[in-house]
């Protein structure tokens, strides 16, 4: 077993499993089969739609820069059974014990949604979801609005806006039980633009590499100014990507999430000596 701390429980490293064990490997037999063999059985809709919307996602990449992949089977492995096989641990998230599947509809924002990874593949093989896609590139917001009409998925918005600027829309501030973001930021600036969406109890769901250590330390040490705490990092099937769960714990503060050029520039937890969670917001500007 890894070493953990008092804070997150990191999972042990699982071994990178064969083709036929997973369906990462060069043998690739299928998003069907592999997301039977990750314990995910997809009935004939889905998979339809997951064809729908790879062809959709591969004719739109010739004209908009979605994604830098563009290979069918890359899309199925890459991109599909990576958030597949999120799916036990939205599960768990949302059910009354660590079995059976969401015994209620849950809310899910997905940040920076781009081509509409995690979200639209978990609102597939979990219909109940409500669902909202924040994207701030006009494009990809159109391409996500066509995606949730072609597949005919109900119950999922797309925004058009920054998530920092959402974010302080009652609306939406404190309202989901779920939050996800794929390849959009660090996980400091991730902590702080997720956290405000987040219900007290709620959580949120960050796939990663497989190197995170330094990344990890600053997120915890992030991690209370925004009300959060880092819960665990798991290690998906196939040993490629880590899944960072995080926890809402308290309000989050009125000032977080700052402008997205602080997010970026000067990411919260860095310097761990910077800030601290009593530190008046006129301080901290001061010491800018």
């Amino acid at each position: 077993m890894t070493a953990t701390t008092d804070a997150t429980r990191v999972a042990p490293k699982p071994p990178i499993l064969p083709s036929d064990e997973t369906g990462l490997g060069a043998a690739w037999q299928g998003l069907p089969a592999a997301a039977a063999q990750a314990g995910i059985s997809l009935d004939a809709d889905q998979i339809s739609q997951f064809d729908a919307y790879k062809r959709l996602l591969l004719t739109a990449n010739e004209r908009t820069n979605l994604t830098a992949i563009r290979d069918p089977a890359d899309v199925e492995r890459r991109l599909f059974l990576d958030a597949l096989l999120m799916v036990p641990a939205i599960d768990r998230a949302m059910a009354r014990d660590d079995s059976g599947p969401l015994p209620r509809p849950a809310r899910l924002v997905d940040i920076g949604s781009g081509a509409g990874f995690p979200a639209l593949v978990l609102k597939v093989v979990r219909p109940l979801l409500q669902v909202t896609l924040i994207e701030a590139t006009g494009k990809k917001a159109a391409f996500l609005s066509h995606v949730v009409a072609e597949l005919g998925l109900t119950g999922v918005g797309v925004i058009h806006g920054r998530a920092e600027d959402v974010a302080r829309q009652s609306s939406h501030r404190s309202h989901y039980d779920l939050a996800t973001a794929r390849a959009v930021a660090s996980l400091p600036a991730l902590l702080e633009l997720c956290a405000p969406f987040l219900r007290i109890g709620g959580q949120a769901l960050f796939p990663k590499g497989i190197t995170i250590d330094d990344e990890l330390q600053a997120g915890q040490r992030a991690a209370p100014l925004v009300g959060v705490r880092v819960v665990a990092v798991d290690q998906l099937a196939g040993g490629q990507t880590s899944l960072v769960r995080v926890e809402k714990i308290a309000a989050t503060p009125d000032h977080y999430p700052r402008r997205s050029g602080m997010l970026a520039h000067d990411p919260l937890g860095v310097n761990p000596d910077r800030f601290t969670t009593t530190t008046p917001r006129r301080e901290r500007r001061a010491g800018r």
